[in-house]
């Protein structure tokens, strides 16, 4: 089989979609382009097809946290200060893997979410 994919969607759960939605564009530059019903789609700069959305959590008890989502970058250290001046709380200093070529920073979204950031040295 060969597959053909139009685009990629991962999902993180939020208790607070406007929080959320306001963290993730006014913060990380994120474009909402699709919302219905406790789902909202951004559109992730630079990409192509490529999505982040956010789901309503509707239980009583806590949403799930995930620390799986990656963004590749260019200008971390940018990221990082841009990070800090909007008062985001980072999950430690910048993480140097110099025989890999990569350096990352991670950070906790609104609600607890860690994301990393990722540059390629070339």
């Amino acid at each position: 089989m060969q597959a053909t994919y139009k685009n990629i969607i991962s999902f993180l759960w939020t208790t607070d979609t406007a929080r959320s939605l306001a963290f993730y564009t006014n913060v990380l530059g994120l474009r909402k382009v699709f919302e219905a019903d406790g789902w909202v789609e951004l559109a992730i700069p630079g990409t192509s097809n490529a999505y982040l959305a956010l789901n309503r959590w509707t239980q009583d008890d806590r949403a799930p946290r995930n620390d799986f989502l990656t963004f590749g970058v260019e200008g971390l250290d940018t990221f990082k200060r841009a990070l800090e001046d909007a008062g985001v709380r980072l999950k430690g200093g910048i993480i140097e893997l110099e025989e890999q070529g990569l350096r990352m920073l991670k950070f906790y979204d609104p609600e607890g979410n860690v994301i990393t950031l990722a540059e390629v040295r070339s």
